[in-house]
């Protein structure tokens, strides 16, 4: 009887001791709930501005017919709407522009009254561009004129005929054995063949570099300028000049027969009227001189065409500043102070 009293206390014990902690599991999870709450409640209270803004469109909602307020709208009656000066857009508009047609007549008159100095300037400055657009059109015109010029010259230099006595002698002149170093490589090269050797040499390295576009070349009434070949993998187009394109155009072999035809200089700059007639796959003096000439009349017209390009850009941001000078937004925002009704002219003039 002794054991069973005291298993029973054991028993008691153990039931009061998950009691307490289950009140004490429920007590905490409460707390949390309460904390949980007073968060959210926090979370969803608005700021001051916002208790305001909530109260005003409360009594929005339930106006009171006192607190209405008219419409500002021109010949207007009805109540403004929640948070507005007005009763529908089209109010807001009408008084916007019976403001325009009440102020910009005397921004205007004001405007032509006194000469502004930053339009003069701006006038100036469209003279100056439009001489200079003028001059680069005479100079496109006389480098097509060259281009033409010089397809004519080479076609006289193909129709002449091969010299041989010519061929001797220039060999027995070039005998010198004198070197000199590549400019591209730096090897070592004899004087008879350093054009040759320097121009496949700068080909090599110049194939390594690209020069690409996403759009081709349209450039109305100007043949022969960029090479504008596509490349696949690299989805561009060749920008490269032409003629000097060594990736894409080939030189073309040289018969046997065919003849240098270089026209001759006196003087560096005064032609003779000859030309060379050495077989031009023996002609070491005037290698390629067809591809340079064209290239330098080519690098010509792609100057020109490239100043016309700036001038155009620098004459639309001068009308656009000339247009935004005398516009609307500029008169109703800016105006003049004129204290001296007799004084037209407001710039500063120098003293003496």
């Amino acid at each position: 009887m002794v054991l069973d009293a005291a298993l029973q206390e054991q028993a008691v014990n153990v039931k009061k001791m998950e009691n307490t902690k289950e009140k004490v599991e429920w007590k905490e999870k409460e707390k949390e709930k309460k904390k949980k709450k007073r968060r959210k409640r926090k979370q969803q209270q608005p700021p001051l501005g916002d208790k305001c803004k909530h109260s005003e469109k409360t009594d929005a909602k339930n106006p009171d017919p006192a607190s209405l307020r008219q419409c500002l709208g021109p010949n207007c009656v009805y109540p403004t709407r929640p948070g507005s000066k007005y009763c529908s857009d089209d109010c807001g508009m009408n008084l916007a522009a019976d403001r325009i047609y009440e102020i910009l007549p005397q921004r205007i008159q004001q405007w032509q009254r006194s000469p502004c100095i930053a339009e003069e300037q701006s006038k100036k400055v469209l003279e100056r561009i439009h001489r200079e657009q003028q001059d680069t059109h005479a100079r496109l015109k006389y480098m097509e004129c060259r281009f033409h010029e010089l397809e004519a010259i080479i076609q006289r230099g193909k129709q002449q005929t091969v010299c041989r006595d010519a061929e001797s002698n220039k060999g027995g002149k070039d005998g010198a054995d004198l070197k000199i170093f590549c400019v591209s490589c730096g090897q070592p090269i004899n004087m008879s063949v350093a054009l040759r050797h320097m121009e496949r040499c700068f080909a090599k390295y110049e194939c390594r570099s690209s020069f690409g576009s996403l759009y081709p070349t349209c450039i109305e009434g100007a043949t022969r300028l960029f090479c504008d070949v596509y490349d696949p993998l690299s989805k561009r187009y060749c920008k490269r000049l032409q003629v000097l394109c060594p990736e894409h155009s080939r030189d073309p072999k040289v018969a046997e027969d065919e003849v240098c035809g270089c026209p001759l200089v006196h003087n560096v700059f005064e032609f003779t009227g000859d030309f060379c007639r050495l077989p031009k796959r023996l002609c070491n003096h005037h290698y390629c001189w067809e591809k340079l000439r064209r290239a330098e009349v080519d690098l010509e017209r792609v100057r020109a065409l490239h100043k016309l390009e700036e001038l155009l850009e620098q004459e639309r941001n001068v009308h656009t500043s000339m247009t935004n000078r005398a516009g609307l937004l500029a008169l109703m925002l800016h105006q003049t102070t004129q204290h001296d009704p007799h004084t037209t002219d407001l710039r500063s003039k120098d003293e003496g």
